[in-house]
């Protein structure tokens, strides 16, 4: 990616790569990331009904930024709806969970076993967090 320095490549490649766990046949990371946040319950209701006030964009490489956080437990189990499956056997426990935000607003885009384990187990954190910056174009 053009622009960046090496410790922003750096995490974008691990955003990246754990998108890719996720996509689908032909989709690339980030036809991944539109989906999984339209896909979040904040965003969309299990029966299909838009949550937002309008839909949201279909985000691209230029409308993102990327950041390394460290979150408690308390800002980060807000972030899976009750709607959400309560499994709590992560695949990959040691990686970041991953977020989108949005007009100031947090999108859990993977991680929601690792979170539930870690409020099961009251693991207060701080927690690492890779936050993918979306702005308008």
């Amino acid at each position: 990616m053009s622009g960046v320095n090496a410790d922003e490549e750096a995490l974008w490649d691990e955003a990246t790569n754990q998108l890719a766990f996720h996509a689908r046949p032909g989709h690339d990371w980030i036809d991944t990331l539109n989906r999984l946040w339209r896909k979040n319950r904040f965003v969309m209701s299990m029966d299909g009904v838009l949550k937002l006030s309008e839909a949201p964009p279909v985000l691209t490489r230029a409308m993102l930024g990327v950041s390394r956080e460290h979150w408690p437990l308390e800002r980060l189990a807000p972030l899976v709806h009750v709607d959400s499956h309560d499994r709590a056997r992560p695949k990959r426990d040691e990686r970041p969970i991953l977020l989108l935000e949005w007009q100031g607003r947090h999108y859990l885009i993977d991680g929601i076993n690792r979170i539930n384990r870690r409020v099961r187990e009251k693991q207060t954190g701080p927690h690492e967090v890779i936050v993918i910056h979306g702005r308008n174009p």
